[in-house]
């Protein structure tokens, strides 16, 4: 489980921060909804946890509730995390394999050393498409 947490926020890191990523995979929407949920969930865990447990009476009941909202939105972040770990080392999709082959083949022809892939996963996308932005900039992303 940790390794694939660890894959998650690599993927998170490595796919290129670009809007028009969004029309082809839900990726970079869900990237952006992880990293708010990364910053604001402890928060809105500590204000849940004082917001419930002062404003009730102090049953064990509510001690309980107390814990179970703290304890559900710290996951939340880790449950991103999980799922674009998953993905990240899911192979790619047949409208995307097209795509991630189109695109290698244009960074070998500009001489850019690539790895090559018998089955290309998410991750192998993120990291060439990393590579595009590195070697045109925002140009390429521009043409999509």
């Amino acid at each position: 489980m940790y390794e694939t947490l660890k894959a998650g926020q690599t993927y998170a890191e490595t796919l290129p921060n670009q809007k028009k990523l969004n029309v082809f995979m839900p990726d970079y929407r869900f990237i952006k909804w992880v990293k708010f949920a990364q910053k604001f969930m402890p928060a809105f865990a500590c204000f849940a946890i004082i917001w419930q447990y002062f404003l009730h009476s102090s049953s064990d009941f509510i001690l309980v509730n107390v814990l179970i909202t703290g304890l559900f939105a710290l996951s939340i972040p880790f449950q991103g995390l999980f799922w674009l770990g998953k993905r990240a080392k899911s192979p790619l999709s047949l409208s995307l394999l097209g795509w991630y082959e189109e695109l290698r083949i244009k960074l070998i022809s500009e001489q850019v050393k690539v790895e090559e892939q018998l089955m290309p996963s998410y991750q192998d996308l993120a990291l060439l498409l990393q590579l595009a932005e590195k070697t045109w900039g925002d140009s390429y992303f521009d043409e999509l």
